[in-house]
């Protein structure tokens, strides 16, 4: 069976702590897959609403998502606190991808790696909308 690879940076740019809340868990007592997709688009608003982008014409807060890979490595539980760590890269003439490392700081556990491929979207004409030159330059500087 192929498995999915993602490849993440020396260093995030971002980083902010979740808990695992009980409406977070599924039947086997662990955090369910749809709700670790919803706690890395909590990770990813929060990044990106601790970036500025009022010097552009690129809200990336209009991005539409072309693609989702998950690796799991171990469980999360109810009560966990999780920290995930964002950063964007592979920048391209639409958009970029953001890559999440989320670990549980309690004991150092790396729970999962995922990539999401994010597009420019223009919701009114329901196309993709160019970036722009200067995009990756607003990811840039931003410390965990």
């Amino acid at each position: 069976m192929a498995r999915v690879s993602i490849a993440l940076p020396e260093t995030f740019a971002f980083a902010t702590e979740v808990d695992v809340l009980i409406q977070h868990i599924n039947r086997g007592n662990h955090l369910a897959n749809e709700n670790l997709i919803a706690l890395l688009n909590e990770a990813r608003m929060r990044y990106i609403d601790s970036l500025d982008f009022s010097q552009s014409d690129t809200d990336p807060r209009a991005f539409i998502n072309a693609d989702l890979a998950v690796i799991y490595k171990a469980e999360a539980k109810h009560r966990d606190r999780l920290k995930i760590e964002v950063a964007a890269n592979d920048f391209n003439q639409y958009g970029c991808d953001i890559v999440y490392r989320v670990s549980r700081p309690a004991d150092g556990q790396l729970i999962a790696i995922a990539k999401m491929a994010m597009l420019s979207f223009d919701y009114p004409n329901n196309c993709l909308k160019p970036v722009g030159e200067n995009f990756p330059r607003l990811f840039s500087g931003k410390t965990a």
